[in-house]
């Protein structure tokens, strides 16, 4: 019999999907983008925050968890790997304010498991964070009270999972909302893994700061081998360099990037094999090019207009990061999102036709490789708020 709040699902092994795309000769060609939420099993109306795309049953191909906000449960979906998804799990992800999830081993048994950040009733009361571990048959528990990382007093916001110290086992960084509307602090926060059975809080990492967190990343981002942190605050962007497992360094100003954001991603725009970054605010999308020096020079700006979300992809097979952007109108009248493909190293964006939908508001937006094709598909999100709107699912055709 299960634990109370466990579901069951049969999988096997566990793996970390990576997207590896090599050049080809028909790289030039201008791909064709379809709207195949039907047929894929992914079709919905409904309010949304954030996806996470991973491999959840280890067999090498994307699964999706669709958030719903606080309108329904979580979906989880598993990839049957015939261009159809299939809901599983569905006792569990209950409904709440959820926000961004992501997927990680925080047991270090193989399995992947699944960090989801709740809202804090905007600052008004305490909540707690979820922490889905997988079973090893297949069921999914929220352990995030008995493993620490419940994180009561945070407005929780976005998260990821990275090894700071690169002992094996991987840590948890929580970005929050603030402020609270109580005498709380609502601090991002570091939980640094114990073995594989518990968390424990970490302000010693110098990450503990009240910044805001709508989008995090870890990311190598200075080729050490130590995975540092991208963090799109309320104010600006902080990057913070891990000084060899022991503290990070806020890079921000010294690197040149910090910039107000909406979202951002560090991608690959050119071929020098140094992370490079997209920043997105309401009005423009900045590119920025790394340098040997870990500095970030400005290559190109794009006018936009309702700036919301943007992810990173490989969708003319040509091995650079092209960006796909949402842009939020009014509600029912919601302005179209943009695809473009990268061209001369981050200089040079070329729109390409996309799907478009008016409906809702537009929210979010993430990559996979959903049919295994080595072209980058995008799950893209138009239910803002109070304002229900369709999941769509937009496959990239050579």
């Amino acid at each position: 019999m299960n634990a109370p709040g466990a579901v069951r699902l049969a999988v096997a092994g566990m793996v970390t999907l990576g997207l590896t795309v090599t050049a080809s000769a028909t790289a030039a060609a201008a791909p064709r983008i379809v709207d195949v939420s039907r047929s894929a099993g992914v079709s919905d109306i409904t309010l949304t925050w954030s996806a996470e795309a991973g491999d959840i049953n280890g067999d090498g191909s994307d699964d999706l968890l669709v958030g719903n906000h606080y309108s329904k449960p979580a979906y989880l979906y598993i990839n049957q790997n015939d261009a159809t998804f299939a809901r599983i799990a569905a006792n569990a992800f209950r409904k709440r304010d959820r926000h961004d999830c992501s997927f990680g081993d925080a047991n270090h048994d193989g399995l992947q498991d699944v960090y989801c950040a709740i809202g804090g009733c905007k600052g008004r009361c305490l909540s707690t964070n979820e922490l889905w571990v997988q079973g090893p048959g297949g069921e999914f528990t929220d352990r995030a009270e008995t493993y620490g990382v419940a994180d009561r007093r945070g407005r929780g916001r976005d998260n990821t999972f990275i090894d700071v110290n690169r002992d094996g086992y991987e840590d948890l960084y929580v970005g929050n909302d603030f402020p609270r509307k109580d005498r709380f602090k609502s601090k991002n926060k570091l939980f640094i893994n114990d073995g594989g059975d518990h968390f424990h809080s970490a302000p010693g990492y110098r990450l503990n700061h009240e910044v805001g967190g709508k989008i995090v990343q870890a990311v190598d981002y200075n080729g050490d081998g130590w995975d540092d942190l991208l963090v799109c605050g309320e104010r600006h962007l902080f990057l913070y360099r891990n000084v060899r497992g022991h503290r990070f360094r806020d890079r921000s100003r010294a690197a040149g990037v910090a910039f107000p954001c909406e979202s951002m991603v560090m991608a690959r725009l050119n071929r020098d094999h140094r992370p490079d970054l997209a920043v997105l605010t309401w009005s423009r999308l900045k590119l920025l090019t790394q340098r040997r020096d870990g500095t970030f020079k400005p290559t190109l700006v794009k006018r936009l207009r309702g700036g919301r979300e943007v992810a990173s992809g490989t969708v003319n097979g040509d091995g650079l990061d092209d960006l796909y952007i949402v842009q939020m109108g009014p509600a029912g009248r919601d302005r179209p999102d943009r695809l473009f493909l990268d061209g001369n190293g981050g200089r040079n964006l070329r729109p390409i036709p996309i799907p478009q939908t008016r409906r809702g508001k537009g929210d979010y937006v993430t990559s996979l490789d959903y049919d295994g094709n080595g072209r980058s598909d995008f799950l893209v999100m138009n239910g803002q708020l109070k304002h229900p709107g369709p999941v769509r699912l937009l496959a990239t055709r050579p």
